[in-house]
């Protein structure tokens, strides 16, 4: 069984992925990636001086998001590929999941932005549900 967790550094997300890992070590031979996604804000109304500071920022925590999803995963004896991509978050995490050939995406219900402490699910978590073709497992809070 191979599992993709989208990554977005909220605590949920955390969460989110200790339930997979649970899930991973439920099943014996499984494996978990993440993907961590860096959104791509630049507009053309942007100063390329203010777009390198931004992308610059966005990269930066995406590392440190990386580097805390990777500490995880080897703090409970799993081995995963965890990569940062820049991008719309859906289409990256649809992407990763073709790419990979995932059996399952593994997500949250909601992510930073908490639409599922108001009881709905996030805009992202709709859009991979709608959009993709692989199963998703959505974790509630």
């Amino acid at each position: 069984m191979k599992l993709l967790v989208p990554h977005d550094g909220s605590e949920f997300a955390n969460k989110t992925l200790d339930k997979a890992i649970e899930m991973a070590k439920k099943h014996g031979e499984a494996t978990i990636s993440s993907v961590v996604v860096v959104p791509d804000l630049c507009m053309s109304f942007v100063g390329m001086d203010e777009c390198n500071l931004l992308e610059n920022t966005l990269q930066k925590e995406g590392e440190s998001i990386k580097k805390a999803v990777e500490a995880m995963l080897s703090e409970k004896g799993l081995k995963g590929e965890v990569v940062i991509k820049a991008g719309a978050p859906e289409h990256v995490i649809l992407e990763t999941a073709d790419q990979q050939n995932v059996d399952y995406i593994v997500m949250g219900a909601s992510g930073k932005h908490g639409a599922a402490s108001r009881g709905a699910l996030g805009g992202v978590t709709c859009k991979v549900i709608n959009l993709g073709k692989h199963n998703v497992i959505v974790i509630k809070k």
